[in-house]
């Protein structure tokens, strides 16, 4: 059963970076149709606030999977957390860093696919000169905030 949730989001994210292409890029979860969207367009349509150190964009959402773009600025830290109730799957599209995995620092770059099941404890460091983007795919949906951060 974990071995083919498992196989199902590396297929999802899979199928997302084959046919994500330039097209319309849309400001919110849009789970009524099929959707084709642009990471730069989602990023530049959502800028970092100031004060802002890291975001994420929700991108699509129903009851099974939330997708998101996360974005963490140079030299900025997302602290060791968990989520008690999803999982996570994180896809590097762009950058540089390091995420803390099994309780070390592991570096992690444009092409590094991270899995995360729920309660393990987990961060990640922008350790480079530009945003570290990902794509973040939570499951079951990130109805609300699940972010637990441990010392």
């Amino acid at each position: 059963m974990l071995l083919r949730r498992n196989m199902t989001i590396c297929g999802i994210i899979v199928f997302l970076f084959i046919f994500l292409a330039p097209s319309v890029s849309i400001h919110a979860a849009d789970t009524t149709s099929q959707i084709i969207t642009n990471i730069d367009e989602i990023l530049k349509d959502n800028p970092l606030k100031a004060g802002e150190k890291f975001q994420l964009i929700n991108i699509a959402q129903d009851d099974t999977v939330t997708l998101s773009v996360l974005r963490v600025a140079e030299g900025a830290v997302i602290k060791p957390h968990l989520h008690k109730t999803h999982d996570e799957a994180v896809y590097v599209i762009k950058g540089t860093g390091q995420m803390f995995i099994n309780g070390k620092w592991v570096d992690v770059k444009p092409g590094s696919l991270h899995f995360n099941p729920m309660n393990k404890v987990h961060a990640t460091k922008n350790t480079g000169t530009e945003p570290l983007i990902a794509v973040s795919v939570f499951t079951p949906a990130m109805k609300a905030p699940d972010r637990h951060f441990v010392e």
